[in-house]
């Protein structure tokens, strides 16, 4: 039996005459194919098409990512000010999180009103309910941490469980170690991307087990190497070619990467020799079946889907970044041990939620954002262990089922069912949010954000001047840099056009690592790391082998890499790797 009678009815006379073809995206005018599995799911979660290509609704639900930012905002109450992913100038209320969890949000609701836009009410109860300022999994110890997995001593880190590190993002088991992206077990080492079981190495994408080594792509098993791709279990190679261990030792002692002019230096002869000889496999899937998508681990049955790395994962439709086991699930960004999950984002160990943002361990949810263990809830914020609840009011069943029919039937109306919610309710600053992983930020505009000055508000804590010493001036060389002359000193990056200061543990790092010390500001350089993967986006192109047609992710670094299928990859690696 049906408990939205009404809205059932409308849906499925949309869904019976919707037809496979070929549609214009409404925001963007970029032409795509309806096919019958698209469809499918809109039957399979009884939605409405979407009016926007795939490609646009996954970019405005990753937009709501804040990826990698930072920012001061003011207790509501005492007027204290501390640090938050949450920008002040968004008005959104903001509690540190021990706080937050401590209260009950219930209180602060409102009645539905059908004759006005459900998102716009939605918003006002979101300048009403505060959020959790860092949505720590496991607090951190001494630590400045976003969705904290148990940090301690760490700084400016996202989404990971660290220990002395720093400007990294979604790493676990992560030590002595900056500038780490998407990885797990490594340590004492410096720009590393896509790797795991990594010990002392600089400058690594896609490697396993590697130690001792610098500049390495695609490599597996290897140490004291310098400069090398597609490689596997090898010694003392140098840019590709094989030393002895004397040459190869004596060479190395010759490094200096206190300069950084000489680590720009090294890292340009890297990029010469990655255009010149490095193959890039069709994906980097491991354990997969009948699976279109990139960075995935122990996946079956799953298409336009990207960075799994544990599983397993099953029949999964434009599904990017995955942790834990999840199934039938669509138009997702940030599915965590989930299932039945359309158009969400973030959904940590949900079952059958739609249009949700950040719920942990919820059911049968719509419309709800920063939720924990509720069910049957519709346009709530900040709920916990709640049931039958409509814009935080509570409902019984029977009222609750018949009111959302209601809303249900006034969004179909107004062309709001089946949509994410409006770019205007995200958290953070909009240009720096999750449309960098598409290296998209200049399209951020077409999603109507909030507009606002990035450092306006107190968000930049003590940095408060609105010019800074100019990061041309750093020294090259991080002997030259002492504590007395650049600690805590507010730096201006004209490229990216906002303020940073070096902090003493992070020179300190610098100064025991011999690398100089990097001038851009450290959100740039994360987002320059993040851009050196392959992205969220598949293209057509041929085997540089055989010229089989093959669907690969884009890459923004090397869009004119040699890319070899499967089939010759492996054979590449059999006579060179």
């Amino acid at each position: 039996m049906s408990n939205t009678p009404q809205y059932d009815a409308k849906i499925k006379t949309i869904l019976d005459a919707l037809q496979p073809g070929e549609r214009t995206c409404e925001l963007t005018g970029e032409k795509w194919m309806m096919d019958e599995e698209e469809i499918g799911w809109y039957k399979k979660f009884n939605v409405p098409p979407h009016p926007w290509s795939p490609l646009t609704r996954m970019k405005h639900l990753v937009g709501f990512w804040e990826v990698y930012q930072f920012w001061y905002v003011q207790h509501p109450g005492t007027g204290k000010r501390f640090l938050s992913a949450t920008h002040p100038s968004t008005g959104i209320p903001v509690l540190p999180d021990e706080e937050w969890f401590d209260k009950d949000f219930s209180t602060l609701n409102q009645e539905v009103d059908l004759q006005q836009s459900i998102f716009d009410q939605i918003r006002t109860l979101e300048l009403r309910v505060p959020f959790p300022a860092l949505r720590s999994i496991k607090k951190p110890e001494n630590s400045i941490a976003v969705m904290s997995c148990g940090d301690v001593n760490s700084y400016f880190v996202m989404a990971c469980r660290s220990k002395n590190s720093f400007y990294s993002t979604d790493v676990m088991d992560l030590e002595d170690s900056a500038e780490v992206s998407a990885g797990s077990a490594i340590q004492g080492s410096y720009h590393i991307l896509q790797s795991h079981r990594i010990f002392n190495c600089r400058f690594l994408h896609g490697c396993y087990d590697c130690l001792n080594s610098m500049f390495l792509f695609d490599c597996r098993n290897c140490e004291n190497c310098f400069g090398a791709t597609n490689k596997r279990n090898k010694k003392y190679l140098w840019m590709n070619e094989q030393l002895s261990k004397e040459e190869w030792e004596k060479r190395f002692a010759e490094v200096d990467m206190r300069r950084r002019s000489q680590i720009e230096t090294y890292k340009q002869d890297f990029s010469e020799l990655m255009r010149k000889e490095a193959i890039w496999p069709e994906n980097f899937n491991e354990k997969c079946t009948n699976v279109l998508g990139e960075y995935m681990v122990n996946a079956v049955d799953c298409k336009y889907v990207f960075a799994g790395v544990e599983g397993p994962y099953r029949n999964l439709y434009h599904v990017v970044y995955l942790s834990g086991h999840a199934e039938d699930s669509a138009f997702t960004a940030g599915l965590y041990g989930s299932s039945l999950a359309y158009l969400s984002q973030s959904v940590v160990d949900c079952n059958d939620v739609k249009f949700c943002w950040s719920c942990v361990r919820c059911q049968r949810m719509e419309y709800s954002i920063f939720c924990y263990d509720c069910e049957d809830c519709f346009g709530c914020i900040g709920l916990r262990r709640k049931r039958f609840c409509i814009f935080n009011k509570q409902y019984t069943e029977d009222d609750y089922w018949k009111k959302v029919d209601e809303i249900k039937c006034a969004m179909f109306e107004r062309g709001e069912c089946g949509q994410f919610f409006p770019a205007k309710l995200f958290l953070g600053y909009w240009p720096e949010g999750g449309l960098v992983l598409y290296n998209a930020q200049d399209e951020a505009s077409i999603y109507d954000p909030l507009v606002f000055d990035p450092e306006g508000d107190g968000a930049m804590g003590s940095i408060t001047e609105r010019t800074g010493v100019d990061a041309s001036t750093v020294p090259d060389d991080i002997d030259d840099m002492t504590d007395e002359a650049w600690t805590n000193v507010a730096v201006f990056d004209k490229e990216f056009g906002r303020r940073f200061a070096y902090l003493k543990p992070e020179l300190d790092w610098y100064r025991k690592q011999k690398l100089g010390a990097p001038r851009e500001h450290f959100i740039k350089r994360v987002y320059d790391l993040l851009l050196e993967q392959n992205l969220m986006m598949f293209e057509k192109k041929s085997c540089e082998a055989c010229g089989a047609s093959i669907t690969v992710a884009q890459s923004v670094s090397y869009p004119d890499r040699k890319i070899y299928c499967k089939s010759c990859y492996l054979k590449y690696l059999e006579q060179y790797g």
